[in-house]
């Protein structure tokens, strides 16, 4: 009885002994499974950074060629120094460039620098023919840089920040290019279309050595300007002074064509003339300009009689330390709602900028030193500065608007 029990037990324990390495084995072909596969695992991981890595370097190098060739590109069509064809092919494009004369010699390690402003500075003032300008000094650029900076700014890319800053090294955004862009499309549309200017000293550029705001845009966009605008002109009748309509006869005698024509003024009515009431209905023939709003309105008659369809744009001028609010409100808003009766466009630059003069540092950095008044800056007629930060980017815009859709 005893042995067969001991058999019984002997049997039993052999038994668990069996089951025990069973699962002590099972475990261990599971680690080493595991093992091998966390091992495994972690090469699968390296090798798929390495790939992103590659790919994310292949798709900046990409980038970078695109985007200086594209540049290159979208400056050359619009320029007209070559036809639409194959953007992508690099080497051609910078070849084109090259035999333009917007770049010198190059190597194919150029096409693969990033887009900067430098670069963007140099070609454009070339493809464009700009004349060289400056909007004052720039404190981050180098000798070499600064003709091509300046002249730039001054026709508002890249315009300085309050340190005088341009960054010419800095890359091109995603945003700057899309605005260098629009500009492209802008000078495209508007190449070749003639401006006819009627205003004040503000529209004539007093404060930027007589080149103002239809002198720029010509310059910008490839177009010709013939400007009539006066300094001291008002729309109302003050007999020792130019009188906005006066401007609109000479204009007309002299047979001068327009696909577009702006129009500014009124500062110098306000304080010094009526008021007025503004006079129903469109036929002012017999109105009289000894108001500021009658002379307005005969003024914007005549000009619809003689350029008939022709665009107008009028532009109210940056809130001044001149007047008191209350009559610098009252004026420039009786002149946008005039100008809302006749279905005239208006950049309104005091309500839509920044440019309010009664800031000291706003008037000392964007408006004019006359020597008249003891070398202060005026408050009144904007600087290169001024005009390409405030004046010419809205209003390059409202002329482009009334030719193509694609500008805006």
């Amino acid at each position: 009885m005893r042995k067969i029990q001991w058999k019984r037990i002997g049997l039993t324990v052999l038994i668990l002994a069996l089951l025990t390495m069973l699962i002590v084995g099972t475990s261990v072909v599971s680690a080493i499974a595991k093992n091998t596969t966390d091992r495994s695992g972690a090469s699968d991981a390296v090798s798929s950074r390495e790939k992103e890595n590659t790919i994310l370097l292949n798709s900046y190098l990409s980038g970078a060629v695109n985007n200086r060739s594209k540049w290159l590109y979208d400056l050359m069509t619009a320029a007209g120094l070559m036809q639409p064809g194959n953007s992508s092919n690099g080497a051609a494009i910078f070849q084109k460039a090259y035999e333009a004369g917007l770049i010198g010699a190059y190597t194919e390690d150029d096409i693969y620098l990033p887009l900067n402003r430098l670069f963007v500075a140099q070609t454009t003032v070339k493809a464009l023919h700009y004349p060289e300008r400056t909007v004052g000094e720039l404190s981050d650029v180098s000798a070499d840089q600064k003709s091509v900076m300046g002249t730039m700014a001054y026709y508002g890319y890249f315009v300085p920040d309050d340190k005088d800053m341009v960054y010419p090294e800095a890359t091109v955004s995603a945003k700057e290019y899309e605005m260098l862009r629009t500009e492209l499309n802008r000078y495209k549309t508007l190449k070749g279309k003639r401006i006819l200017a009627f205003g004040d000293s503000i529209m004539h550029g007093s404060g930027n050595n007589d080149e103002g705001i239809a002198e720029m845009i010509a310059a910008k966009y490839a177009m010709t300007a013939l400007d009539y605008s006066v300094p001291g002109a008002s729309f109302a009748d003050r007999s020792e002074r130019s009188r906005i309509s006066n401007q609109i006869r000479v204009a007309y005698n002299d047979q001068a064509q327009a696909d577009i024509i702006l129009l500014n003024g009124g500062t110098n009515d306000m304080g010094h003339m009526p008021f007025g009431e503004t006079a129903a209905g469109f036929d002012m023939s017999e109105v009289e300009e000894n108001s500021f709003s009658g002379g307005m309105q005969k003024a914007l008659w005549m000009l619809k009689a003689c350029w008939k369809d022709t665009p107008i744009i009028y532009t109210r001028v940056h809130n001044m330390d001149l007047l008191e609010d209350r009559i610098e409100r009252q004026y420039g808003d009786r002149a946008l709602d005039i100008m809302e009766k006749w279905g005239i466009p208006s950049v309104d630059l005091y309500n839509g900028t920044t440019m309010n003069t009664e800031n000291k540092a706003i008037c000392d950095r964007y408006t004019f030193v006359d020597e008249r008044y003891g070398n202060e800056h005026d408050s009144i007629h904007p600087n290169a500065l001024g005009y390409a930060k405030f004046y010419l980017p809205p209003i390059s815009k409202a002329v482009a608007d009334q030719f193509s859709e694609v500008s805006k």
